[in-house]
């Protein structure tokens, strides 16, 4: 199989469905292309997805043709009424020790399992570590080898609806297609300081690529050599 040469990404909002791929080895956009739709919103609050199958196929076949290459893979960019901004405070007594990564690590997985538990209809999208906080004392980055007795973490999740997300899913397995990432547009838009020039995908890729150091990454599926807190957190990069 040869190697890939874009990354793509897809943007779906209320009136118009978007695409962009990127150089894999220059990270420039070479391709872009923004397609309105009749909206497949029924009352803006579900998605139709039986009509949006054929315009996607559609699409899929216009985009391969582009960039000279089959679309296997994706980063997707939703606006949605329905996702969902939680966040939650959660506290590890420190016991006078320095604060180490691995606080940090053990304080989100604790916040990401409650969330989860009390939100069984939810998928989280986005991590956002707002505060760390020790000794009541509020740090926007995390202060490695600082001593408290107290440490804490104020986290933001951004979610989307399970059901939601594995629509999509199904939606673009249908075209061989596997989603490598969920983007909130909405959130997405918060970053319109990054330039104003950008379109929304290359936003979403700045996002992806780690332009908020505050928010946490999943770990890769693929196994790779770098530290295991490497892969969790861009700011450790």
């Amino acid at each position: 199989m040869s190697e890939k040469k874009f990354d793509i990404y897809f943007e779906f909002n209320y009136s118009k469905m978007n695409f962009a791929a990127f150089n894999k080895i220059s990270d420039k956009l070479e391709h872009y292309k923004e397609q309105t739709y009749e909206s497949y919103f029924d009352n803006y609050k579900e998605i139709n997805f039986e009509k949006l199958e054929k315009l996607i196929e559609e699409s899929i076949i216009k985009i391969e043709k582009s960039i000279g290459e089959f679309v296997r893979d994706i980063y997707l960019i939703i606006e949605t009424p329905q996702s969902k901004s939680l966040q939650l405070s959660v506290t590890k007594n420190n016991e006078g020790n320095r604060v180490i990564k691995e606080d940090a690590l053990y304080l989100v997985q604790d916040a990401k399992q409650q969330i989860l538990k009390s939100n069984q209809d939810l998928g989280i999208v986005h991590i956002i570590v707002e505060n760390y906080v020790l000794d009541n004392i509020q740090n926007k980055f995390l202060p490695l080898n600082q001593i408290c007795n107290q440490f804490s973490i104020d986290v933001k999740f951004i979610c989307f609806p399970k059901n939601l997300l594995k629509n999509f899913e199904k939606l673009f397995s249908k075209q061989q297609i596997i989603i490598n990432q969920f983007i909130c547009l909405d959130y997405v838009k918060t970053f319109d300081q990054i330039d104003r020039g950008q379109n929304i995908c290359e936003r979403g890729k700045s996002i992806v690529k780690g332009i908020n150091k505050q928010e946490v990454v999943s770990i890769p599926k693929e196994t790779k050599k770098n530290g295991f807190f490497e892969k969790l957190f861009h700011f450790f990069k």
